[in-house]
Order: structure tokens, then C-alpha cells, then sequence
């Protein structure tokens, strides 16, 4: 009899607990249950997000980080430009007047070199206006290329650097058409092949990252524009104070009035 109770439990318990385990397993998972077990921690951003993030200026109105490196990458392009392109094209012009001024004659040695220096001067900025500009602007293409692959990729990689020295390569002569963006293209990619090659040895030796980099930049940056502020700060202050000792001894010296008394 017992037995026979036993098994009827056992049965009716089998059956109504069925369905609780039988729904789960071949029904769909309802679109409102959780897992708070494996749930991420942050919501992981895609490729186009930290690219759009890139682009966007912070709540102060700041650029972003990646285009301040970028900013800071044509600034220096256009800095050594200037400079080499200078340098030769006054070398080149100081044997230029030397070669066709040599049966010239001066009233003193003073006006030969003047007219020397000045010829140098002019040749220096043209040679620095004809690279400097240019330069940069492949520089600045070339960063922000590469930096954006970066970006959206979430990692560094040599690919990056062919790709956009490819690109950059191409669109720099792209105005002598078709041939001559192949031809740069494959300059680019070589030379950017060659400097990604270097610019990760030299990372893989010291440890760090271009996101590192990038980081250490910002914060020079950073750095230099609070020291600005101090000193805008500091010049304020003390010239705020100089007036209030100045007004302090106006007031000793004449004393209190009241503004009836003025008028």
C-alpha cells in the first residue's frame, strides 16, 4: 500500500515538475531574461564609435586626443620641411651667386655681402615655403590615415602604416594622374613599410605602445598649458594687487569721500 503511494508521489511530482524544465530547453530565450552572471562589465564600443568619438570634441569643447597627435604630427612636418627645403636651396644659391658674380664689381666688400645675404634670405624662404607646406600636408594625411585605422581597429599594426602611406602616396600625385599615383603609391607604401619596420622595433624594444605615445603627448600638452594658465593666473594676481595698493594709497592720501562730495 505504501508502495503504492510511493510511486504515486513520485509520478504526479515528475509530471507537474515536467514542463518547468521541458519549456526552458525547447522554447526561445525571452528577448526580457538576463544573465547577470555573464554580463560585461561596459558596453563594448565598435570600430565606427571610437572612430566618431575621434572626430568629436569633448563637453570643454577639446579636440580629441588622437587629432591634437595628428595636429602636432603636421606641425612638425611642416617645421622640418621648412627647414631642409631652407637649408638646401641657400646652399644652392650662395654657389649660384658666387658662380655668376665672380667678374662683378662692388663699391665696398660691405655691398657684396649684403646682396649675398639678402639672395640667400629670399632663396632660404622659398625653399622653405616650397617643402614646408608640402610636407606637412603629406605628414598630416599620412598621421591621419594611419591614425584612424588604429582607432577603428582598436590596435596599432603595421598594416596601418602601408595602408595609409598607400593612400597617402596616391591622393600626393594624384594631379599628375593615373601612372604617377601608382608610382606614389608604391613609393608610399615602400617608405611607410620601412618606418612602420623601425618605428615598432624600436617600440616592441622599449616596452611601450603608440597608444602610450599618444597618451605621453597629450599630457606634455596638458602640462604646457597649465603651466600657461599659471602664468596667466600669477600676471592677473599681481597686477590686481598692484592696483589695490594703488588704490590703498589714493585713499590715504586723499581720504574717504562720498560720492556727493565729488560731484
Amino acid at each position: 500500500m505504501f508502495g503504492s503511494l510511493n510511486r504515486k508521489i513520485i509520478f504526479g511530482t515528475v509530471v507537474r515538475l515536467t514542463p518547468s524544465f521541458a519549456i526552458p530547453i525547447i522554447g526561445r530565450r525571452n528577448e526580457n531574461d538576463t544573465d547577470n552572471i555573464n554580463k560585461p562589465n561596459a558596453v563594448q564600443s565598435t570600430g565606427w564609435d571610437r572612430v566618431k568619438a575621434m572626430y568629436s570634441k569633448n563637453e570643454i569643447e577639446e579636440v580629441s586626443m588622437e587629432l591634437h597627435n595628428v595636429a602636432q604630427a603636421t606641425m612638425s612636418g611642416i617645421l622640418v620641411g621648412a627647414f631642409l627645403g631652407g637649408f638646401a636651396k641657400s646652399r644652392d644659391a650662395y654657389l649660384t651667386f658666387i658662380e655668376n658674380n665672380q667678374a662683378t664689381t662692388f663699391k665696398s666688400t660691405f655691398e657684396a655681402k649684403k646682396k649675398l645675404q639678402d639672395f640667400i634670405t629670399v632663396s632660404f624662404a622659398r625653399g622653405a615655403y616650397h617643402w614646408g607646406w608640402r610636407l606637412g600636408i603629406f605628414t598630416g594625411i599620412f598621421s591621419l590615415i594611419s591614425t584612424t585605422l588604429s582607432v577603428y581597429r582598436d590596435e596599432s599594426s603595421l598594416g596601418d602604416y602601408v595602408s595609409a602611406g598607400i593612400i597617402t602616396g596616391a591622393i600626393y600625385k594624384a594631379n599628375l594622374g593615373p601612372t604617377a599615383m601608382l608610382v606614389g603609391a608604391g613609393v608610399g607604401g615602400v617608405l611607410s613599410l620601412v618606418g612602420g619596420m623601425l618605428i615598432f622595433s624600436i617600440l616592441k624594444l622599449t616596452g611601450l605602445s603608440m597608444e602610450d605615445i599618444r597618451k605621453s603627448l597629450y599630457k606634455l600638452r596638458e602640462a604646457r598649458q597649465d603651466q600657461l594658465n599659471q602664468a596667466i593666473d600669477k600676471a592677473a594676481y599681481e597686477k590686481n594687487d598692484n592696483l589695490t595698493r594703488h588704490h590703498d594709497e589714493v585713499v590715504e592720501e586723499k581720504g574717504v569721500k562720498n560720492i556727493e562730495e565729488i560731484h
